[in-house]
């Protein structure tokens, strides 16, 4: 290595008489980067999966970092505690279920198509607790400021579907009614075809969608 070209953590190399440069020195705890994923987002997307699939009781601390291939004390440099773990793993999965549903409603096409879309994508998805046993469930571990900012990550997704209903009433595509309520109606009924038992009465998730707009479309149209 040339001595002033810098090595893979962007100091100088060697010296010209050939002594080994000082150790670079990193913060006590200071996780490095899981492949290409940061291990903040590694933690992340396994608790965000964990944490919907078996309620937040279950989950430990211990078992998502063995899920993640660090030590508990890399998750603990991050998150200082499960509450905040939680926190910000639901308000992540909220917001990215905001941005996919964004994506869908901003395409073209009928109100109606780019909903079954959204529904289709929904539904595909493994199964998970519903969203309101799980804020039951963790409601008594969180402080107010927690409990608020995913409460506000909800709101979003909601604000986003009302806007998009606002609009199709005032276009004629729908009739008049609650924006709001219309947004609050039409999630709920995804959270119900997340449910195992409404998954095995249709052959795929493509004509549970289907169905569910249906019953919802019947309401607002």
């Amino acid at each position: 290595m040339h001595p002033s070209q810098p090595n893979s953590y962007g100091e100088a190399g060697a010296s010209p008489e050939g002594q080994s440069p000082d150790p670079v020195k990193r913060t006590p705890g200071r996780p490095r980067a899981e492949g290409h994923l940061p291990v903040r987002d590694l933690i992340l997307k396994t608790a965000s999966k964990l944490f919907m699939e078996q309620g937040y009781e279950p989950v430990s601390l211990n078992h998502i970092a063995e899920l993640c291939g660090v030590t508990k004390a890399t998750v603990y440099y991050h998150f200082d505690s499960k509450p905040v773990l939680f926190t910000a793993a639901v308000t992540r999965m909220l917001q990215l279920a905001h941005a996919g549903t964004e994506r869908y409603l901003l395409q073209e096409g009928s109100l109606r198509d780019r909903l079954l879309q959204v529904a289709e994508k929904r539904l595909a998805m493994a199964q998970h607790m519903e969203f309101e046993a799980l804020m039951r469930e963790a409601s008594h571990y969180l402080d107010s400021g927690q409990r608020t900012a995913i409460r506000k990550a909800e709101q979003q997704l909601h604000d986003l579907l009302s806007a998009h209903f606002e609009r199709a009433v005032a276009d004629g595509e729908i009739k008049n009614g609650n924006p709001m309520l219309m947004a609050h109606s039409y999630t709920a009924l995804l959270m119900i075809g997340n449910r195992q038992a409404a998954k095995h009465i249709y052959a795929s998730t493509k004509e549970l969608a289907g169905q569910i707009m249906d019953m919802f479309w019947s309401g607002v149209a």
